[in-house]
Formats: structure tokens, C-alpha cells, sequence
């Protein structure tokens, strides 16, 4: 890799189940560039062995166009545990440690050999009862610094290391950064591999996140049930399904496909409206009028189908949409929205999110 320039941000390396995608961004006066962006297909077994994980990202980040040695990534999703807490309302400056004690008080499992972080979600109650709700977030500081030496003996160096939830969430933080978008809900649901984070917004700040048992995986699973097929095949008539047009709709393994999953897109869409329920009732607050769907299994017809369960209007997130991509992505690939590049987007934004959109007038 070429030596990093001043105005150009970290590499969003964002390690997926079934792909690693990287993504660099270059300043400008008015937001950022696309500088470089690659990816490399993955099984979900390779990303369980740090050895095959070293490989892929070496590889990846031996693409032309990188510069710099700096990269941006993410905690291990399946190392991940959210947890929600309340507290007496404090000034800032004390909330954080007075958070983490709290935390390791209340969840024993908690207690030695995590690292935990508190997000501030709000105000719940009312006057003299009042207080303050927590996101609490805790991985093993193990898995951190094996992730940590795996990219250190790349002969990288990461300047940043999160949970997906908020990486996944800054770019579309940009674009809720108008004095009008203050107060204003927005619902959000990561559909990964694995697994799903609902996460809900006010304005450009986290107020509720959780993670649903259900994802990509759980579809290959009932489509190789109920159309008698291997697994890797079922894989393939998801991945068929999500390239599908309504042209093809009569197609008989679209359909039957499309019908397979339906039972567990219904019961993840009864999970975001408990999640939905949730945020209104304890925050007092107006739902979402409808919901962003982005990750790495996301597609329209998953789309389609919370949004038919949901009867909440559903729609595929274009998180590229913020940059200048013109001549570096094709045209066919930006209306399509990308939703599996988000959290690699977001986390090549981490250095360079403060010159992109401060609070504007609406």
C-alpha cells in the first residue's frame, strides 16, 4: 500500500460471513470521494479461523487504489453482547465510569475479562423519575486482541475498532444531521448471516438496538427444507431470489423460494414491530413511519415481505448515496442501493464523519 495522504480517511474493512469488503473515502470540500473499494467472497467457516481471515484481508488489501496502512474494523459480531441498563440521570463527564461500574455490578458474566462501552439511548420517565436508559455493549477483551494482532502482523495499523450496529448506523447519521431531523424517529434493520440488529434512531443519535436470531442462514435453512436441497444450493436459490426481477416472478423455484421464507420474514418482521412497540412505549415517542433494510442478506424481496407483515413501508438503504461514487461503482449497482457495503462504508467514515455534516439549518 501507498502512503496515506492527509486527506484521506482509514480502510472500512468490514468482515463479513460470506464476504470481506474494503472501502477507502478521500476528503473534499463538500464530503468525500470514493477512493478505492474491493471485496472477496468468503465461506462462513474461513471467517471463524483468524488464519483464513489474515489471508483474505492480505489479499484484499493488496488491491490497487488503497493508500495508506490504516484500517478501521469491526468487533466479532458473535462476540458481541448488547445489554440495556438504566440509571439516576448525571452530568456527562460522569456518566461513563459511573456506567461501566454499574455494569459490571448488574452482569456478573460481565465481570472479568470484558471490555464494556454505555451509549447514552435517553430520558425515560418523567420528571422526578427520570431516568437515564443504556445501551450497554461487552466483548472479551481475548477476541479483541486476537482480531488486533491478526491485522498487526499484516503490518497495519487500526485506528479504530467497534460494533457493527455503529458503524453500520454512520452513514445514514449523516443525512439525519438537519435541525428539522432532531426529534424524528428512524428504524433501521441490519440483515445479516447470522443474524439481525434492530436498531432505532432519534435524529442522529442511537436510542434502542437489538439482535434477532434470524438471517440469512435461517433462509437457507427452511429453502433447503422445503425444497429438498443441499444446503449450498439453497444458498444459491436465496442469492437467485435477491437478483430476481418481476419478470422472472413466474418462475417456479423463485416462487417456491419466495414462499419458503416467508414464515421467517414474518417472524423477524414480528421482532422489529416488538422493537418498534418497545421504543414508542418507553420513550414516549412517535413510531418510525417506516424502516431502512440494509446488510449483508438484505435485498428488495426481503423488503417486501416485512413490509407486508409489518404494514410499514420497508425500503432498501442506498448508504453510497452521501458520496461521490460517479465512474468508480456502476450506475446499475448505485440504484440498486449496495445495502451490503454499509457497515464497510461506515467504518471507512470514522475519521472523516466531522468534516462531512455538522448540525444545518433544515
Amino acid at each position: 500500500m501507498r502512503g496515506r495522504s492527509h486527506n484521506t480517511g482509514p480502510i472500512g474493512l468490514d468482515i463479513g460471513a460470506r464476504a470481506i469488503r474494503a472501502v477507502q473515502l478521500k476528503r473534499t470540500r463538500t464530503g468525500f470521494d470514493l477512493l478505492a473499494h474491493a471485496h472477496i467472497d468468503v465461506s462462513p467457516t474461513d471467517v471463524e479461523d483468524e488464519n483464513r481471515v489474515f489471508e483474505h484481508v492480505k489479499s484484499i488489501l493488496g488491491v490497487r487504489g488503497f493508500v495508506g496502512r490504516n484500517v478501521a474494523i469491526c468487533i466479532p459480531d458473535r462476540a458481541l453482547e448488547i445489554k440495556n441498563m438504566r440509571m439516576p440521570q448525571m452530568p456527562e463527564s460522569e456518566l461513563t465510569e459511573a456506567a461501566l461500574f454499574e455494569a459490571r455490578e448488574r452482569f456478573v458474566n460481565l465481570r472479568n475479562g470484558y471490555m464494556i462501552r454505555a451509549l447514552p439511548a435517553g430520558i425515560v420517565g418523567a420528571d422526578s423519575n427520570a431516568q437515564q436508559e443504556l445501551i450497554v455493549l461487552a466483548a472479551p477483551e481475548q477476541t479483541i486482541e486476537t482480531r488486533l494482532k491478526s491485522m498487526m502482523n499484516l503490518g497495519v495499523q487500526v485506528t479504530s475498532i467497534e460494533p457493527t450496529a455503529t458503524a453500520f448506523f454512520r452513514p445514514y447519521e449523516q443525512s439525519l444531521r438537519r435541525s428539522s431531523d432532531a426529534n424524528v424517529p428512524n428504524a433501521f434493520v441490519d440483515f445479516g448471516e447470522w443474524n439481525t440488529r434492530v436498531l432505532i434512531s432519534c435524529g442522529d443519535e442511537i436510542a434502542f438496538l437489538k439482535v434477532c436470531p434470524i438471517g440469512g442462514s435461517h433462509l437457507d435453512a427452511v429453502i433447503a427444507k422445503d425444497l429438498v436441497m443441499p444446503t449450498p444450493d439453497a444458498t444459491k436459490a436465496r442469492l437467485r431470489l435477491q437478483a430476481s426481477s418481476e419478470a422472472q416472478e413466474s418462475d417456479g423455484v423463485i416462487a417456491a423460494t419466495r414462499g419458503a421464507i416467508k414464515p421467517v420474514i414474518e417472524q423477524l418482521a414480528k421482532e422489529v414491530a416488538l422493537c418498534l412497540r418497545y421504543y414508542s412505549v418507553t420513550f414516549r415517542a412517535e413510531r418510525p413511519e417506516h424502516v431502512t433494510i440494509a446488510g449483508e442478506s438484505a435485498n428488495p424481496v426481503v423488503a417486501d415481505l416485512i413490509s407486508e407483515s409489518l404494514q410499514v413501508p420497508v425500503h432498501v438503504g442506498k448508504a453510497f448515496s452521501a458520496g461521490s461514487c460517479v465512474g468508480a461503482i456502476e450506475s446499475s449497482e448505485l440504484d440498486a442501493g449496495l445495502p451490503q457495503w454499509t457497515t464497510a462504508l461506515g467504518l471507512a467514515m470514522n475519521e472523516i464523519r466531522l468534516n462531512v455534516g455538522q448540525k444545518v439549518a433544515s
